[in-house]
């Protein structure tokens, strides 16, 4: 598991891997909610850490203009 603060917003991902795939998904927290924002599957990363550490970049990149915090 992987949290982030970025401008101000909480995430957490979490990773499961099925043999073949991970799958990272995205959580955004706010107002005492957490909501799943997206899920990504990856295939190339060695470990939970590394696909959490991709799964993050992906979303940056695509959802919040790769800002940084």
């Amino acid at each position: 598991m992987l949290r982030v603060v970025e401008n101000g917003q909480a995430f957490t991902l979490e990773a499961e891997y099925d043999g073949n795939f991970w799958f990272v998904k995205i959580y955004a927290h706010g107002n005492g909610e957490k909501r799943r924002r997206f899920t990504y599957k990856i295939n190339h990363p060695k470990d939970e850490e590394a696909a959490c550490q991709r799964g993050w970049e992906l979303f940056k990149e695509r959802h919040l203009n790769g800002t940084s915090s």
